[in-house]
């Protein structure tokens, strides 16, 4: 399956260097059957290009195949999950009961459970996903012993949520191995198993997926700085942490120059820090407090500290926004 644009690897992508939506189109080459509209969707997805999946869709949809117009219709429901538009999901999968195919079949099953899941029909989705294992289709299995783990773990189901991991593990697909042993190694750093949780990050870490190659890495690093009683694991951790920054990933690279930041003022050396802490407030909330925090305590400027500290009090939580309630009053009585 070629297009004669660069593509994402299965399963994940990079977030640059995305083809123009216009190409997936219109290019002649491209000839997508069911298995490539539904990788090729959900790698698009995974790194959230929705414009560029909204193609894949409307290029299946318009296929001379039954098969592949009804990944058009799958493709088009992952996007309005993605979109928290789950009762329009629901809607795009109900002309599609009957196909023999069990692939066919295997998909509409797994979409429509997480539809089920989202709309908060636990009933409903349990039941789809457990027919979605009962197919051949080693993909969609995989997918949907890990959402049967997510919801094992939000109802507290330790045991079961570790059972159906396992169980996707045995799929034999590597993007969904992979991150199923993501899945595993945060249940077992829950649990407090830090050691097996290690070995768990460690073989995520392969994945084709970017997404979970990343996760795993940013989470690794911070145990093995946590649990580290040597400096050959310390420089392990900053290597992982490296990595994880130099990715350019929106969503971790942040996370980690912050990590990477903190640990350069451990060792005294605030002026390479304050890049990455910069940096590190496009983070999610937590950590970008975290990294308006340290700022506020490192400038040397009053008002420019001052402010990054209030940003800190405002949208940190517990021990951040109180050391930060603190580091103003101490700003303010100097």
């Amino acid at each position: 399956m070629a297009d004669g644009t660069r593509q994402p690897d299965q399963g994940g992508a990079s977030w640059v260097g995305l083809p123009d939506p216009m190409d997936i189109l219109t290019s002649q080459d491209l000839v997508l059957d069911f298995d490539g509209a539904m990788e090729l969707a959900r790698a698009y997805l995974d790194v959230d290009a929705r414009e560029h999946a909204a193609a894949v869709a409307v290029r299946a949809g318009g296929s001379g195949e039954a098969d592949v117009r009804v990944a058009g219709e799958l493709v088009t429901a992952l996007i309005h999950l993605a979109e928290g538009a789950s009762r329009q999901a629901v809607k795009c999968l109900k002309p599609l009961d009957g196909f023999s195919d069990p692939d066919v079949a295997a998909e509409v099953f797994l979409v429509r459970g997480m539809a089920m899941e989202a709309r908060g029909k636990r009933g409903d989705a349990d039941a789809n996903y457990r027919l979605a294992m009962g197919l051949p289709r080693a993909m969609s299995a995989g997918l949907a012993a890990i959402q049967l783990a997510g919801m094992a773990l939000a109802a507290d189901d330790l045991d079961e949520a570790g059972r159906m991991l396992q169980a996707a593990m045995g799929c034999g697909v590597p993007v969904v191995t992979a991150r199923a042993e993501l899945e595993l190694a945060l249940l077992l750093e829950r649990s407090g198993n830090q050691e097996a949780a290690i070995r768990r990050y460690r073989a995520a870490i392969d994945s084709p997926q970017q997404k979970t190659a990343l996760h795993a890495a940013f989470n690794l690093a911070g145990l093995l700085r946590e649990t580290g009683d040597s400096p050959e694991q310390l420089a392990e951790s900053r290597h992982y942490l490296e990595q994880v920054h130099a990715s350019g990933h929106p969503g971790y690279a942040p996370k980690a120059a912050v990590d990477l930041a903190v640990s350069l003022l451990e060792e005294e050396r605030a002026d390479e820090a304050v890049p990455l802490l910069e940096e590190g407030t496009a983070a999610d909330p937590a950590v970008s407090a975290l990294a308006h925090f340290h700022l506020g305590l490192i400038l040397i400027d009053a008002e420019q500290a001052r402010r990054h500290l209030r940003t800190a009090q405002k949208t940190g939580t517990g021990e951040v926004k109180t050391r930060a309630a603190e580091a103003l009053r101490l700003r303010r009585d100097r």
